[in-house]
């Protein structure tokens, strides 16, 4: 792939020197200026502004064109380079440089439509006092008014979109001094320029272009040049069929592979490259560009191929053009919690190369899914329902039981998954024999390679284990069932899941009884577990447990609680715990009315109770905040 050894390293105002920059007539209409595009002409300009306040420089990636005649013509960069003329323009004017160097500014020209060509034409021409700008006044304004700007330009989008822009850069550059001298002296701005004929495209490719009327996708772009790359380095046999080059494949079986995901337009150019973006992530892990790559998978064009990604490519798409996708689809669906859903359309898919490969929104874990998919489909030894089963399982109960929400800890995640895949054919045997050197979610493992033991010992432990991995409460975790017992017994666990799990654990919050059973336990102060200061009653806030994640979390903090309760309901119910529950005659009489009077916990809705500090008297909280006021104070219920 290009690299920045291919490429010139330049700011705009040096390459306007030597070169007259053309937008030719097949690229688009100037975006960045658009009102739609607010957020990413703020990100942007304020990249630019950290650029010139801080003396710091910036690199915008790359920009590539080819010449024709005497111009540079732009293939990609347009939006970046008129954002950087605009800006030029904006400092040759504030800080009055000599006409003469600003004049450089007319080697950039518009080939889009005749207005825009004369209106970036004018704009260098003519001078702006913007030193003195009256306050209110926005630049478009003075260029509107000029007499050479004729109403029915602001019909042009491009002229449009370079005046919103132009009050953009003011409203957020104006305070900026010598603007001028950091730009074109100090070039703290500054790109990649790709001259496309010396890195020996063919004319096909412009012909392409100039018959479709509009410029290459950015796919397109990636293909031709990693093809070009593909072949300066060697990394196909020369003597190889030409069925079996990377060439034929994108454009044949990889492209069916995909087809089924075609937009309006019959395209699968985006698909293609989310599908290879993310293909390059997983595989070269590469922390520089994960969160450029997860966020825009068009980076690719920027970002260095080497061999290896290039065969983990090849094999990846290989391997997904041959596969029964009806069959993994089969496997996947007997697993629960696999988290096969888009987040901003809530559209549920198969399997994760369709989520990777179509998803809106795509998050690191679930990519972590991915490439455990795909690291067991293209290994060598013989697929197995059973052994892809329980390596999806596995990787399932790492990732829904582990944090995985910044480049670190996705990286780590797949740092993991990579350690575990020698072993994923036979990933319980592997957990059992191995030491997991990842310190990467090593509560999970340890309790993955637990489990493994047990489900190697026997069929009947791998079911009870598997049963009760499955349920919502657990969701892979069950550690806490397991410490329940001093021996593992499958039957045991059977009947905790049943009499627990299955009656009492079946939605994201635990029912008041629950909560007044756990009253009934031990020292009867599980609540103990959180605090904070409630000002409006003067005593400390507690909670009796806000939902099942909190119900984990106290679990954590001090497990003889639910151990003692887990134990009493496999042979009772809530009910049964509560009314046989003998109260000590120095419980105070909140607690016992809390025990034994269903309906008061009712009140505290968000499950919060202040305590004062002699226990004499707990408030019921309504609501989750309670204002310091009378007003607050009357709403909370004292208990006595």
């Amino acid at each position: 792939m290009l690299n920045k050894q291919t490429a010139e390293k330049i700011s705009f105002w040096n390459l306007i020197q030597s070169n007259k920059i053309e937008i030719p007539i097949i690229q688009r209409d100037y975006a960045q200026g658009r009102l739609e595009q607010e957020k990413v002409r703020t990100r942007f300009l304020h990249a630019l502004y950290t650029s010139l306040n801080e003396e710091k420089f910036i690199e915008l990636d790359f920009v590539y064109g080819s010449q024709v005649d005497d111009a540079l013509q732009l293939l990609d960069g347009q939006q970046r380079l008129t954002t950087l003329f605009l800006l030029h323009f904006y400092f040759a004017n504030k800080d009055q440089v000599d006409e003469k160097l600003k004049s450089r500014l007319l080697n950039f020209t518009y080939e889009t439509r005749i207005s825009s060509r004369e209106f970036c034409e004018s704009l260098v021409k003519d001078t702006f006092d913007i030193a003195n700008l009256e306050n209110g006044k926005k630049i478009s304004e003075l260029i509107t008014d000029k007499p050479w700007f004729f109403l029915s330009w602001k019909q042009d989008p491009t002229i449009s979109a370079m005046l919103n822009m132009l009050d953009a850069i003011h409203s957020k550059f104006y305070n900026i001094r010598n603007g001028w001298s950091k730009l074109t002296e100090q070039n703290v701005i500054q790109f990649y320029h790709l001259d496309l004929d010396n890195f020996g495209l063919s004319d096909d490719l412009y012909i392409t272009m100039n018959a479709r009327g509009k410029a290459l996708t950015a796919f397109e772009n990636f293909k031709a040049l990693l093809e070009k790359q593909i072949s300066d380095e060697g990394w196909e046999n020369k003597d190889a069929e030409f069925n079996q080059k990377f060439a034929y494949k994108i454009d044949n079986q990889w492209t069916d592979l995909l087809w089924n995901y075609r937009n309006k337009e019959n395209s699968i150019d985006d698909y293609l490259l989310q599908l290879i973006s993310n293909l390059y992530l997983v595989n070269k892990k590469d922390l520089d560009n994960i969160q450029k790559l997860a966020a825009t998978p068009s980076a690719l064009i920027s970002i260095p191929f080497d061999k290896s990604a290039f065969e983990y490519l090849v094999n990846s798409l290989d391997k997904y053009t041959d596969i029964d996708f009806s069959l993994i689809d089969t496997i996947l669906n007997k697993l629960n919690f696999l988290n096969l859903k888009d987040l901003k359309s809530d559209m549920v898919f198969s399997n994760f190369f369709e989520l990777i490969t179509t998803s809106t929104h795509v998050t690191y874990p679930q990519r972590v899914m991915f490439y455990a998919q795909t690291s067991y489909l293209i290994s060598t030894f013989e697929f197995s329902i059973e052994s892809f089963l329980d390596w999806m399982r596995v990787i399932r109960n790492i990732v829904n039981n582990s944090t995985i929400d910044n480049d670190d800890s996705f990286l780590s995640a797949l740092n993991l998954v990579t350690e575990l895949v020698p072993g994923q054919d036979k990933i319980y045997q592997y957990l059992q024999d191995k030491s997991i050197s990842s310190k990467f979610a090593t509560k999970q493992v340890e309790e993955e390679k637990l489990k493994a033991a047990l489900i190697i010992h026997s069929e009947n432990n791998r079911k009870a284990i598997h049963d009760l991995e499955d349920t919502l409460f657990c969701r892979g975790s069950i550690k806490i069932f397991l410490e329940c017992f001093k021996e593992f017994d499958y039957e045991n666990l059977n009947t905790l899941r049943k009499n627990v799990v299955e009656k009492y654990l079946t939605e994201k919050d635990i029912s008041n009884d629950f909560r007044r059973a756990l009253l009934t336990i031990g020292d009867n102060e599980f609540y103990q577990y959180w605090w904070s200061i409630l000002h409006a009653v003067s005593a400390p806030k507690r909670c009796l447990i806000a939902n099942t994640e909190d119900l984990k979390f106290l679990f954590s903090r001090d497990s003889s609680y639910l151990k003692e309760l887990f134990n009493l309901l496999m042979k009772k119910d809530l009910g049964e715990i509560i009314a046989d529950y003998e109260i000590p005659l120095d419980m105070p009489n909140w607690k016992k009315r809390l025990i034994t009077e269903p309906s008061l916990l009712d009140y505290a809705k968000h499950h919060y109770i202040a305590i004062k500090d002699d226990e004499s008297c707990c408030w019921l909280i309504p609501q989750s905040r309670v204002a310091n006021s009378d007003v607050g104070r009357l709403k909370c219920r004292l208990i006595t």
